[in-house]
């Protein structure tokens, strides 16, 4: 009895363990797939990210370079209440021969509008890193708001896989135990079933 309850568990055992190893695969192979899309997602966000930053970045430079220009040009020109230009003031000092007073008059010319350029650049740049930190900030919601509805579904798939293979590997650990438990039970009886020609004989 002992024989045949040990072949049919045996039988039962290695079937339902190559089943389970089979279904093992399965879940490798997905588990692979899933791991490799997440990786990907995430390197797909991490670009955006850096793209779009670095796009603002670049935006916030190239707008204080114009205005920086173009107020460079709008002071060089510009006539205070002398009516001559910060541009003439200049030349006049570069060429000489000027008395105490016209040097204080074309320096008071040039430093009063130096002066105010400075200001008006700096509230500029203050104002353009101003505008790229709220834009950036924008991003990170945007970049969080992505991770969240593309991403984590993705890792929640991975993590399910990787349940359910945890799950298998104990499974397929009781049906080897079963399989090599009625595997002994078998052999026990075998023994037990064979006549001994050697013994008895006198």
């Amino acid at each position: 009895m002992g024989f045949l309850l040990g072949a049919y568990g045996k039988l039962a055992a290695g079937s339902r363990y190559r089943s389970l190893q089979a279904r093992m695969m399965r879940i490798q192979s997905k588990i692979r797939r899933a791991s490799r899309d997440v990786a990907n997602m995430e390197k797909m966000i991490d670009r955006q990210q850096k793209s779009m930053e670095q796009s603002i970045t670049l935006q916030s430079s190239s707008a204080k370079q114009l205005y920086q220009g173009t107020m460079y040009a709008a002071m060089m020109a510009y006539k205070g209440d002398s009516g001559i230009s910060v541009s003439e003031a200049m030349q006049k000092m570069q060429g000489g021969n000027l008395s105490n007073e016209d040097i204080q008059k074309y320096s008071s010319i040039v430093s009063t509008a130096q002066s105010q350029y400075q200001q008006q650049i700096s509230s500029m740049n203050s104002y353009c890193d101003t505008q790229a930190a709220m834009s950036k900030s924008q991003i990170e919601n945007y970049i969080e708001n992505l991770r969240d509805t593309m991403l984590e579904p993705l890792k929640d798939e991975e993590d399910s896989l990787q349940l359910e293979k945890d799950t298998l590997e104990s499974q397929i650990q009781v049906a080897k135990a079963d399989y090599e438990a009625c595997q002994k039970m078998e052999q026990s009886d075998v023994k037990m079933l064979t006549p001994n020609y050697t013994g008895g004989q006198g």
